[in-house]
């Protein structure tokens, strides 16, 4: 784009521009109107929204895109959604760098007689991929042609079994490196249902969790997050508390009450022991035959056996017993682990009546439809042996997820011929010999059904950026050229969508017009069955099963276990390409931009092992390399890594980084489920010393004793309401400013004075606030070396501490104050930090000079200095959010609270002749946050939301003894204590 002409510029702006605002027509992309006569729907500077669905994981939410003159520059959470309900993850609001990444590829390719691609036409691409399909077809081996994909459903997998089977195939294979194979395992043995159900978190009053990391990459982290926070919310006097048992602690685990520390497999030990002492000592009311039942399947163990190999005391397993089962509504979860332990998590939900209630097998997953790791390397084996022909690939790279042990790189050299779709070069598409890149799912027409009785709708919310199609055209051209036509009517993909949606339409409305039904659907993002219906009740008969005895179960081999988990930024390594979710801090490490190697300090201590040490991790499947970072919430003699990183290819961005877990995975999957392992035993570890620094932004594990991430137990918590506590505030306000403690004289603030009330006890440290700050204000990402030079430009952050007792994790939001004594608007000498009549502490770039007064004065240490005017790659520049100026170096930044959105909605008002409502003005980071930890509002209103929050007992602000009057006020965390009961 860097070489086009101003009169070509304006050409492509017009043509990409009326593309995206016709795109809820069947014309869209293919008729083109002069800019000079804009649809009805339009009016230039002015934001369009599109209703999508989200598709960087499986979880399906429901997205809201903002269409801003022919681009997208920023999406937000359906609030109609019943999935997030309004809310986003990071790497959703992160999914617009997906659609801009530099690295995308362009248009089809093939390669050549050396090797290497070269660009062809569409119309060879094609030609050349009927061409191969068709010599298979004709000598009637048409079950050697594959088609593997990520997780779909819908009309594109109606039409991709279709296209298969005139072609004499059934092998389409669904592939996700996270398939939960032991969890639907485990649900058959117990219930008899081979699926994943929808959990009912926020009506439970106990959870624990047996490793499922339901916060981070867990079925689906958003929906399960806004359940959690309500689950944790205080009612009727009561704060239901919830334990995680796991060999690390993860940012579930540090959102947790009490975080139960079990070498890796252990865990169902735990939920064995729990059982054991509700069965035989009567904590429950069963039947004898279930007693007998329950008593035979883990007649093998002891407490006392379960305490050695779990390290775990009896008198921590009977009080887990004892709160499960005095539970009404306890709810126990298993993580994709090993699975006898998803079966011990099931046979402890069968014990309480109640919890019958809160695990729906109505609801099922779609993730239960995905192929297992045994079926890949089934299939890995077919390939080297020379049993498929012909591969075709979408959205999925095993190359990338897959154990090396298995040679699947290898394997795919052994196929004639690959097809891939992918738009990006990754570890899998590499080995292709035709690419033709399809849109991105912000460019394509589509749907998606998360779980059964939700059906998303996916629309082109903008126009096609490059020479792409989409994956049901190509299908539909090539059926109908390589088989009876008639067998593939429709002209494109987008009336075949139609079509489907109009048998949808007669099922689900048959009385409604046919047109009416697609069009509330598109508006509402889908259609799906209203929540509140009753629940399929689970069987509350356990089918027999045995725990294997202490003898059946090896013995440690020497050597470190080794875990692999996936984090809430890059989850299984496919958003490693996305610059803001790489520069988003780990939540519990605050590491940026490359993996590392947890080991336990007293672990390290012993090893002579110091943070940054280059480790070299030795198994029979290979060696993996990283960086060594101390950390104490590890189980000792555990070794942890997270997810995500180590990518060969895939841009970039996310290329030439080391540290892959997923290759030195056990190469044999687990011979009852057909899972894979996520930890390893007898691991060893070569400490190849060259000490590095580890690029993270924390500046202390510790507060201090400063008490910025305060807490109070429940106990207290409620005795300070019961006898009517305020919370002792320094307000932004004239009320707040007294001649005993204040040299200047208060601002009026005579109509509005913002502020943001943030409640720790909501608050998980997902930082999805953070990478919707990112989107929304222009911030710039600095790469790994500027980080190392403690350089980030993030306007808001989480800060993370340990503390010395239980739960041992506290996150603090921090942002710019926006105080009402500001220090930093004092010492400026160009009036660049400026004191607005709303309360906001603006700055004021054509102003400022690059003095570094406010930053020093700032104890808040919120503020950002751009060292370097940071370029913006093409296209990632589209992304920009016009409203908000985009920084130079020598330049002082922050938070602005939106102002962009404050003014937008101020001039809706002040045209409509009232005063702002409250609620209306919602900043990037309160709109996307799962959990409703952020609340804006007017202080001067006070019937608003935010003024009766701040009456709360746990109301405060951070340091506030220094007199600033923050505009930001904290809610303390509410804390358990737990004793033994």
């Amino acid at each position: 784009m860097s070489k086009l002409s101003r009169r070509g510029f304006l050409k492509a702006l017009g043509l990409s521009g009326t593309a995206a605002i016709t795109a809820c027509s069947p014309e869209s992309a293919r008729k083109l109107i002069p800019y000079i006569i804009p649809p009805e729907d339009i009016v230039p500077g002015e934001a369009t929204w599109y209703t999508t669905t989200c598709r960087e994981c499986p979880a399906g939410c429901g997205v809201l895109a903002k269409n801003r003159d022919g681009h997208i520059i920023k999406v937000e959470g359906n609030p109609l959604h019943p999935v997030n309900q309004g809310k986003l993850c990071a790497r959703g609001q992160a999914s617009v760098q997906g659609l801009y990444n530099p690295d995308r590829i362009k248009g089809p390719l093939k390669r050549n007689s050396q090797g290497k691609w070269e660009g062809v036409s569409w119309e060879d691409g094609e030609n050349l991929l009927i061409e191969k399909v068709s010599q298979i077809v004709q000598k009637g081996r048409g079950e050697r042609v594959v088609f593997l994909t990520d997780l779909i459903s819908g009309t594109l997998k109606d039409l991709i079994v279709l296209w298969l089977s005139q072609m004499g195939s059934r092998s389409h294979l669904q592939y996700e490196p996270f398939s939960y194979e032991s969890f639907r395992k485990a649900n058959e043995i117990i219930w008899g249902i081979d699926g994943i159900p929808t959990y009912r978190l926020e009506q439970s009053d106990f959870l624990i969790s047996f490793g499922a990391d339901f916060l981070e990459a867990w079925l689906s982290d958003v929906q399960y997050a806004r359940e959690f926070s309500n689950f944790r919310s205080p009612q009727d006097g009561h704060k239901s508390s919830f334990i995680y048992v796991g060999p690390r602690l993860s940012l579930t685990a540090a959102n947790a009450d009490r975080w139960v520390s079990v070498p890796p497999g252990g865990e169902f030990l735990i939920a064995l022991g729990m059982m054991k002492i509700i069965v035989d000592e009567n904590i429950v009311s069963l039947s004898s035959d279930l007693r007998s039942s329950l008593q035979q399947a883990f007649s093998d163990w002891s407490l006392s056996q379960i305490q050695e190999r779990t390290g775990v005391k009896e008198e921590t397993l009977r009080d887990l017993a004892m709160r499960f089962g005095r539970a009404k509504r306890p709810l126990a979860l298993a993580g994709g682990g090993a699975m006898e332990n998803a079966i011990a998590a099931n046979l402890l939900c069968a014990l309480v009546p109640g919890t019958q209630d809160l695990v729906d097998f109505e609801s099922l997953s779609g993730l239960g439809e995905l192929a297992s790791t045994a079926e890949m390397k089934g299939l890995t084996g077919k390939m080297g042996n020379g049993e498929i022909e012909v591969l075709m690939i979408y959205n999925t790279n095993p190359a990338f997820s897959l154990p090396a042990a298995w040679n699947f790189e290898k394997a795919m050299r052994a196929v004639p011929f690959i097809v891939t779709f992918s738009s990006t070069s990754d570890e899998t598409s590499q080995h292709a010999h035709l690419c033709l890149p399809t849109h991105s799912p912000l460019e394509a027409w589509g749907d998606y059904s998360p779980r059964k009785g939700v059906y998303g709708l996916m629309q082109p919310v903008m126009g096609a950026l490059f020479d792409t199609r989409h994956l049901g055209d190509i299908l539909l051209s090539s059926g109908r050229r390589l088989r009876d036509p008639s067998m593939f009517p429709w002209q494109g993909f987008y009336q075949m969508l139609r079509y489907t949606w109009e048998l949808r339409g007669r099922r689900q409305s048959p009385g409604a017009p046919r047109e009416s039904f697609w069009q509330e659907a598109l508006q509402r993002g889908g259609s799906w069955i209203p929540e509140g219906q009753e629940v399929k009740k689970i069987p509350s008969w356990p089918v027999h099963f045995s725990f294997p005895s202490p003898e059946a179960i090896p013995e440690t081999p020497e050597g470190f276990k080794f875990v692999a988990y996936p984090t809430v930024e890059l989850f299984d390594g496919r958003g490693a390409n996305r610059p803001w979710l790489q520069e988003l801090p780990d939540p519990l490490t605050q590491i940026t931009w490359e993996s590392w190697i947890e080991i336990h300090p007293e672990t390290a201590r012993k090893a002579g092992i110091v943070k940054g040490d280059l480790l070299q991790i030795q198994t029979p499947q290979g060696t993996l390399e990283g960086r060594a970072f101390l950390y104490p919430g590890i189980h000792p003699g555990t070794l942890g890594m997270p997810i995500g990183r180590g990518h060969t290819a895939y841009g970039r961005f996310a290329a030439n980084q080391p540290g892959n877990p997923f290759q030195i995975l056990s190469s044999q999957p687990d011979a009852v489920s057909g899972g894979n392992a996520w930890f390893l035993s007898g691991v060893r570890i070569k400490n190849l010393k060259n000490a590095e620094g580890v690029p993270h932004t924390d500046g202390s594990w510790s507060q201090h004793d400063r008490e910025l991430a305060r807490s109070v137990t429940f106990a207290h918590y409620q005795t300070a309401r019961g006898t009517g506590q305020r919370p002792s505030l320094r307000l932004p306000i004239p009320e707040g400013y007294t001649r005993k403690d204040d040299i200047y004289k208060a601002h009026p603030h005579p109509d509005y004075r913002w502020i943001m009330v943030v409640d720790l006890d909501r608050c998980i440290g997902c930082g999805a606030c953070v990478i919707a700050c990112y989107a929304e204000n222009n911030v710039p990402f600095v790469g790994k070396e500027q980080v190392l030079r403690g350089r980030e430009m993030a306007w808001l952050r989480i800060e993370r501490y340990f503390e010395k007792e239980e739960p041992w994790v506290r996150f603090l939001p921090m942002l710019c104050q926006h105080c009402d004594d500001a220090p930093c608007e004092s010492v400026c000498p160009m009036f660049a930090a400026h004191h607005s009549v709303d309360g906001l502490n603006n700055q004021v770039y054509n102003r400022c000079i690059g003095t570094f007064f406010c930053s020093q004065n700032c104890p808040y240490k919120v503020r950002r200095f751009n060292w370097f005017t940071f370029p913006r790659i093409e296209p990632l520049n589209l992304q920009l959010n016009p409203d908000v100026t985009v920084r130079h170096k020598g330049v002082m930044e922050k938070c602005s609270f939106c102002i962009q959105r404050i003014v937008e909605v101020k001039n809706r008002a002040k045209i409509e002749g009232r005063k702002m409502r409250d609620g209306e003005v919602i900043p990037a980071c309160v709109q996307t946050c799962p959990t409703e930890a952020l609340v804006f509002g007017n202080l001067r209103d006070p019937e608003s939301h935010v003024s009766r929050l701040i009456q709360d007992p746990r109301a405060y602000q951070a340091l506030d003894h220094l007199n600033t009057k923050p505009g930001v006020i904290y809610l303390k965390k509410l804390t358990i204590k737990m004793e033994t009961t």
